[in-house]
């Protein structure tokens, strides 16, 4: 499910295909998302932020890129 729990936009994923969901001002389909080391495991994941946001499970890739500028990503 694509919902960043920063800034709270979403896509089609998390809309289950509801047309007023579809509608919304936070409906952003194109932006791409990054999921926690916890949730994707370190296989799948070169990067953590659970030091400094430990219950955010997804994040849109504005906001990522917001916090790996500010050194708020750790890079493996």
């Amino acid at each position: 499910m694509c919902y960043c729990d920063i800034c709270h936009v979403y896509n089609d994923e998390h809309t289950d295909g509801e047309p007023d969901m579809q509608r919304g001002k936070y409906y952003k389909p194109t932006r791409e998302y990054k999921y926690s080391l916890k949730a994707m495991g370190k296989d799948y994941c070169n990067y953590d932020w659970g030091h400094v946001f430990p219950d955010v499970f997804c994040m849109c890739e504005q906001c990522f890129k917001s916090y790996d500028r500010l050194g708020k990503i750790k890079w493996n």
